[in-house]
């Protein structure tokens, strides 16, 4: 291969893990930022305790 194909190659692999690497990142930081008390809980109301 030439070295102008080799390097084209390179460039477009480095574009590939790149994006890859900033999109883990993007999750990351979302997925940090919920917890479990930021879930709403059901409370039952007082018409479904039939008893």
């Amino acid at each position: 291969m030439c070295p102008v194909c080799l390097a084209t190659a390179a460039w477009i692999t480095l574009a590939a893990v790149s994006t890859g690497g900033m999109t883990a990142l993007v999750v990351k930081k979302v997925a940090a930022g919920r917890s479990a008390d930021d879930i709403p809980k059901i409370t039952p109301s007082k018409e479904d305790n039939h008893g």
